[in-house]
């Protein structure tokens, strides 16, 4: 037999070892990033309430001081801005004068653009806004929650 034909079938084995190996790798990455996602899920689901098919979080503190995510949960004294609608302040109105922290409604989202009258400033996600009578204010890139 030819010493070429070894060379042929050493290659071939070499081959078939490395697409293997590759294949491997490739079932290993996807059975642990599963793994992930479901551990994270099942993290989400702990910390999380369904009313109504709104889905509500338990923890209090809207940014987690350890990794900086965003946290907002809704309460019952807060007011939601929905996105490119106006809304005016005033005693008589739903939205009343004082002071406000602004949280984004939008996951992960921590900065945001609000118009306050004529101006449109970016907002930091926990920051505070005082409103005062007659003022018009509407959010402009994700509905904000005013707490």
């Amino acid at each position: 037999m030819n010493p070429i034909y070894y060379l042929y079938i050493g290659l071939g084995v070499a081959l078939l070892a490395y697409v293997g190996m590759l294949s491997w790798k490739i079932v290993r990455n996807k059975k642990r990033k599963n793994k992930e996602e479901q551990l994270h899920q099942e993290k989400v689901e702990k910390n999380l309430d369904v009313v109504d098919d709104v889905r509500y979080t338990m923890e209090q503190n809207p940014v987690n001081p350890e990794t900086g995510a965003v946290n907002a949960t809704y309460q019952q004294n807060d007011f939601i801005l929905p996105q490119n609608t106006p809304v005016t302040v005033s005693q008589d109105g739903e939205l009343k004068p004082g002071k406000y922290i602004m949280l984004s409604s939008s996951e992960n989202q921590e900065s945001f653009n609000v118009r306050v009258g004529i101006y449109v400033r970016e907002y930091k996600h926990n920051q505070e806004i005082v409103l005062a009578e007659g003022d018009t204010i509407c959010a402009v890139s994700c509905p904000v929650i005013l707490r």
